[in-house]
């Protein structure tokens, strides 16, 4: 009985490890967001496998975030500045030039 008990322990802590759609802490890449010439008055949004929005952004800036295909939109004093498709992986260096 306590065999049994053992493995239905050990079972129920190795369920989380082998679930597909569980991204882990060590699966999401470092992205840094770079811009010279951002005024503070500004929005900053990013859409794709992880979605955020800020305000008041202070560049650069870092962030976690899932690989996969992105789309930036950024605006300054309410008019929209840029919007630029981008991707996160592994093999980059993974950083985005907001505006030059």
């Amino acid at each position: 009985m306590k065999i049994i008990g053992g493995l239905l322990i050990l079972f129920l802590l190795l369920i989380p490890q082998f679930e597909p759609d569980n991204l882990r802490e060590q699966d999401l890449i470092l992205v840094t967001f770079k811009c010279e010439s951002c005024k503070i008055n500004n929005k900053f949004e990013v859409s794709g496998p992880t979605e955020f929005t800020m305000e008041r952004v202070e560049f650069p800036f870092a962030k976690k975030m899932e690989p996969g295909q992105y789309e930036m939109t950024y605006w300054q004093n309410r008019v929209q500045q840029i919007h630029l498709p981008f991707s996160v992986n592994k093999k980059s260096g993974n950083i985005v030039i907001v505006k030059e």
